[in-house]
């Protein structure tokens, strides 16, 4: 199924939206589906991963974007790991396989197998406001510190995204995010683009005041 499919049918209607959570990863293809704008797979990462990266972070790792292909991703992560590392470790073998299966797996969804990549330690608010992004998909993982938060449909003032979050959000007690190790695959807003469903609303989690440190994957089809 290619995301290009779905659209000429449902041009010109918007259609209320949903989220589906799962705990299977092969679920990931729901994202397609014309009225669900973010798909969620529950996981919890591996402790040695988590170890691997704890220890990495306190380096000054510089944060990595590059354009990734289906059928090259390998070799184009393995030259990202050399950015971060100097030798290899069996833990940092398991982390690099697993940003490139799921950065593979989510590039089936894009009509020339290709993507643009970012890995990086944020340590502010970064995006603190809700927002819709300007991508058509996005995949996003937060693999140390909390994940994206974000809105379900009867939350969130659609009139007032621009403004405050204090008016953007209509039910503070509903706003939900991935924890730590969830792969998100979020549904935006292409400017001046008709589509079925309007895009996830989220934003990042407010961790500047905490000391936390957040290491995050996102990979953009646009």
């Amino acid at each position: 199924m290619n995301i290009h499919s779905y659209l000429p049918q449902w041009v010109g209607r918007k259609i209320r939206p949903r989220q589906v959570i799962s705990h299977n990863w092969e679920d990931r293809p729901k994202i397609l589906q014309h009225d669900v704008n973010l798909f969620c797979w529950t996981r919890s990462l591996a402790a040695p991963v988590t170890r691997y990266l704890e220890e990495q972070v306190q380096a000054s790792l510089q944060p990595i974007s590059c354009p990734v292909e289906k059928n090259n991703s390998s070799q184009q992560l393995s030259a990202a790991r050399a950015v971060w590392e100097d030798t290899r470790s069996p833990e940092g073998d398991l982390f690099w396989k697993d940003v490139h299966n799921v950065t593979r797996d989510f590039l089936q969804f894009s009509k020339d197998g290709t993507g643009t990549l970012h890995l990086k330690v944020v340590t502010d608010d970064a995006c603190s406001k809700f927002h819709v992004d300007g991508y058509r998909l996005r995949l996003f993982t937060s693999y140390l510190g909390p994940g994206t938060e974000w809105l379900p449909e009867d939350a969130v003032n659609r009139h007032a995204l621009g403004t405050t979050n204090e008016q953007i959000v209509k039910k503070p007690t509903r706003f939900q995010s991935l924890c730590t190790g969830h792969v998100g695959i979020l549904k935006g807003e292409i400017p001046n683009q008709n589509q079925a469903v309007r895009g996830i609303v989220h934003r990042s989690p407010p961790i500047k005041d905490t000391g936390q440190r957040r290491l995050i994957l996102r990979v953009d089809i646009e």
